[in-house]
């Protein structure tokens, strides 16, 4: 079974995927991880741009019956569409408050120019991420309208993590031990891409940005409603601690121990 794992950019889409994976795992049915021709010998995730017909072709020849995840922030072609609706393949796709994506943005690209980095070294102001967060939300759409796509907030992520690895067990047809699943990710170095875990960041925008926001993203707040009661628990504990995003050498340590397992 080919599973596809879409995440809008900063959605907590690397934990979904790992989740994922691990709920196939629990399950009994152990995932494959691609190397080349597809991804280096020591990927950490099977990740592509963009998974167009033509690379779905090519993985399914080369793993047969064999169960694999694929992690894409890329749309979905029209044949990936009709496979995906004919539930000849599964997806999910997960989202988040564009307020905050903005804000994860802006603290990557502060990173990624102290490291000198050119991926995000862009995004500086708030005004910086509409473009790519426009791109972003139609991707997101274009997979979240494929009726049988499991739809993941990122507070559903973050903090309902039992919730949505029950839900992704059910999807795949299997039975998992919740528990187990979970305490694979008790540490956080465990979980790609951990930044700065802050519950209802777009607290910390102020109120005229936030109006952008709420306006130009006017639909997908209409349709979503991102804060979750268990998001508001975290966050009024969060109240009293100093959160800060996770630089460059955190992220290579994280990486690092998805490597290796520690």
């Amino acid at each position: 079974m080919i599973y596809i794992s879409y995440g809008m950019t900063k959605s907590a889409s690397t934990f979904l995927y790992q989740m994922t994976e691990e709920v196939f795992k629990a399950s009994g049915r152990p995932v494959l991880r691609l190397g080349e021709p597809f991804r280096r010998f020591d990927s950490l995730e099977n990740y592509f741009n963009v998974v167009d017909h033509d690379l779905l072709q090519r993985i399914m020849q080369h793993v047969g019956p064999a169960d694999i995840v694929l992690k894409t922030h890329g749309p979905p072609g029209h044949d990936i569409v009709n496979l995906v609706a004919n539930q000849e393949i599964l997806a999910s796709a997960s989202i988040r408050d564009p307020r905050e994506v903005a804000l994860s943005m802006i603290d990557h690209g502060a990173r990624a120019r102290r490291w000198r980095n050119v991926p995000f070294s862009e995004f500086v102001t708030v005004a910086d991420t509409f473009d790519a967060l426009d791109l972003q939300v139609g991707f997101f759409e274009a997979w979240a309208t494929i009726e049988p796509v499991k739809v993941f907030t990122y507070n559903e992520i973050c903090y309902d993590s039992a919730g949505v690895i029950e839900a992704i067990a059910q999807q795949i047809g299997a039975a998992v031990d919740v528990e187990r699943v979970l305490s694979r990710f008790r540490s956080k170095g465990a979980i790609g891409q951990f930044s700065k875990g802050k519950a209802l960041r777009y607290s910390e925008m102020s109120a005229t940005d936030q109006g952008l926001f709420l306006e130009r993203y006017a639909p997908l707040y209409a349709r979503f409603a991102f804060d979750t009661e268990k998001a508001r628990h975290v966050a009024a504990l969060q109240v009293d601690k100093t959160l800060r995003p996770s630089g460059e050498l955190a992220q290579h340590i994280i990486n690092f121990r998805r490597r290796f397992g520690i």
